[in-house]
């Protein structure tokens, strides 16, 4: 696997044509400069921005160079600075978002299915309006990437492909050529497989077109999102870079859920945030620094490059302050590098994702949830689609709304006969009809009619919680029927369900302590629970659902890699550097707090002082570090004691 340059800056340049002096005070020695100062390895430079304009002297499109170009060689001066310094420079190419283009090239336009352009009104800000890469638009991407590849030649070092989303379109284009292949343009479904269609033939098209002009520069599309989506088209990539901005509409949860299923594909991966407060566009604002440092120091932690996103003002300087900003977080993540990467996850369980393989940016709730709670309890795991190999992991989760299909039931079957343990929530496992593998020993009699209902805390799955107690599960569940498991857990339903005129109090009506019925089932190395366990948490993290999850987990696994009595919030990564001949513990300490109505904050490092961890790797070790500061730990039957842990602890095992 060729490994990417390890410390990104992401430098947008969407610049309206009504702003003069483009590039007007642009000195490629000073800016080259401050990127090597910042301890910036590569930095991605612009050819085409979302406004259409390009930002070199295009022969093939000189109508196309910005109107207010001052600086007209900036984006060949910018690569040929930045390599003097050692610097790497790929390439930004816009796709679906060009302003220009939606504005003179109608036929371009991605139509909805009434024949309306996607994107908002024309007489409103914003270069929304999406093209179709299946139009004749083609033709003149293609030709300003060969542009731009043969005016660089061996110079260039990549090419970001930007906004390559699966967008289902009904253009004159489109719909001939479904009608060609017999697919019906009424029916949703069918027309959003043909745009994954189109996309996945673009990028494979687009990358053939790249290789006969250079053979070696790295190549991304990117869609806002890596997932089962981009599985199928993974050979157009060279590798992939995971754009969440925690500030932005991604959240602090989307980065560690993508990049467990990112880092599966068998490509290096890059996590990209940004430098803004809120996300793109925010010209004039720091992120704090102990934000910065936890979303780069995160993605070391899983063996990641990171990515920075920066734009460059119209002017071409780049804003000293920033720069300050992101060198005081570079400088450490260069001296802690050499323990991440390269490297390979320990793991010891795989979460089964739910997400479509058709569409980007359709997270299930559940599935979020899942990794939520995972991680809070510091279980080693990747995420996984329904057709990989469940080979080397101890247990395999089923979210609460994973259906699958008759060969994936019989994978799970053959699992759990050779020793692997499942834990399935709600219809997790079922298939179209409804029926649980025969492993499970369960059935389904359908959905609880009558909820919220009220498990009771009784037996081994109940330790820590209050005993006897009877704990809400607000979402409904399935009524489950044993059919050879053994009940771990029982529930009570309400005197009745709440609506029209059946109504108690403000919220649900109580248990009407009734008989009994299964709640959670086992059946040799399987727990069923009947409700969604991990889209309750996700909604309003009930305490009592991590803990009835991490009982669960403690049945089937004699032991964990990792357990510690440290903080919920404090996150631990295991990465393996088999040429090194250690293991390494990356240990996180930040707490996002929501500050905001809308965004979450991290204004400081928290500082955690005397965590002990019991690690259970594979690799036996006698000797233990804290890295970079050289610190030696003691280690006493596996355990180990961290004197203070300032937001971000690395611990080397050898």
């Amino acid at each position: 696997m060729k490994q990417l340059s390890p410390r990104q800056i992401h430098l947008d340049f969407h610049t309206s044509e009504n702003i003069p002096g483009i590039g007007s005070t642009f000195d490629p020695v000073s800016f080259a400069r401050t990127v090597k100062e910042a301890s910036i390895s590569s930095m991605t430079v612009f050819a085409r921005g979302h406004h259409g304009w390009l930002y070199y002297p295009s022969k093939k499109f000189p109508e196309l160079v910005h109107p207010h170009l001052e600086y007209k060689n900036l984006l060949l001066d910018q690569v040929r600075a930045l390599h003097k310094e050692g610097i790497n420079a790929p390439v930004y190419i816009t796709v679906q978002w060009d302003y220009h283009s939606a504005t003179t090239h109608p036929e371009w336009l991605i139509r909805k299915k009434d024949g309306s352009h996607e994107g908002g009104p024309f007489t409103e800000p914003g270069f929304y309006q999406s093209l179709c890469v299946n139009t004749s638009y083609w033709d003149f991407l293609k030709e300003q990437t060969i542009e731009v590849c043969e005016m660089l030649g061996d110079e260039l070092d990549g090419l970001f492909f930007d906004i390559v989303g699966v967008r289902p379109c009904w253009c004159a284009s489109c719909r001939a050529e479904m009608k060609k292949l017999g697919i019906d343009a009424g029916n949703d479904e069918a027309v959003r497989d043909f745009a994954k269609m189109v996309m996945d033939r673009f990028k494979k098209n687009m990358t053939e077109v790249v290789r006969q002009y250079n053979k070696d520069c790295t190549v991304f599309y990117n869609a806002g999102h890596v997932g089962p989506c981009t599985k199928e088209s993974a050979d157009a990539y060279t590798h992939f870079e995971l754009e969440s901005l925690p500030s932005g509409s991604w959240g602090y949860l989307h980065f560690p859920l993508t990049a467990r299923y990112a880092r599966k594909l068998g490509k290096d991966c890059m996590g990209m945030t940004g430098k803004f407060h809120t996300e793109w566009g925010d010209f004039h604002s720091l992120k704090n620094l102990a934000a910065l440092e936890f979303e780069c120091f995160r993605m070391l932690s899983f063996g990641f490059a990171s990515s920075i996103g920066d734009q460059l003002e119209p002017n071409g300087t780049l804003n000293p302050a920033t720069y300050r900003l992101i060198g005081k977080v570079y400088s450490q993540f260069a001296q802690r590098e050499a323990w991440a990467r390269p490297s390979v996850p320990v793991v010891e369980a795989a979460v089964v994702t739910s997400e479509t393989p058709r569409a980007e940016h359709q997270i299930p709730e559940s599935l979020m949830g899942a990794v939520q709670m995972l991680e809070e309890l510091a279980i080693q795991f990747d995420v996984i689609d329904p057709e990989m190999d469940l080979t080397g992991y101890k247990l395999v989760i089923l979210p609460d709304d994973l259906t699958v299909c008759g060969c994936f039931q019989k994978k799970l079957e053959e699992f759990v006969a050779a020793g692997g343990k499942v834990i399935a929530c709600a219809k997790g496992g079922q298939n179209e009809t409804g029926e649980y593998p025969a492993c499970f020993g369960a059935k389904s009699a359908g959905a609880q009619k009558v909820y919220p209902d009220f498990l009771i805390a009784d037996g081994k799955l109940a330790e820590g919680l209050e005993p006897e107690n009877e704990y809400v599960i607000y979402l409904q569940g399935e009524a489950l029927e044993s059919a050879g498991a053994e009940v771990l857990m029982s529930a009570r339903a309400p005197y009745f369900k709440r609506e029209g005129d059946f109504f108690c109090s403000h919220r649900y009506t109580p248990s009407a302590k009734g008989e009994p019925y299964p709640a959670v089932l086992k059946n040799g190395n399987v727990i069923l629970f009947g409700h969604p366990i991990f889209e309750q948490y996700r909604k309003n993290a009930p305490f009592w659902c991590k803990k009835l999850m991490s009982n669960a987990i403690d049945l089937l696994l004699d032991e964990r890699i990792v357990r510690h009595d440290g903080p919920s919030t404090m996150t631990v990564s295991v990465l393996d550097q088999l040429e090194e001949n250690r293991t390494n513990l990356h240990i996180l300490s930040y707490v996002p707090v929501r500050k905001s109505a809308t965004i979450d904050i991290i204004e400081e490092r928290t500082v955690l002082r005397n965590v002990t961890l019991k690690v259970n790797i594979p690799r036996k070790f006698t000797q233990a570090r804290l890295v970079p500061e050289d610190t030696p730990l003691e280690v006493k039957d596996g355990s180990i004691t961290i004197p203070e842990i300032n937001g971000y602890a690395i611990v080397e095992l050898k």
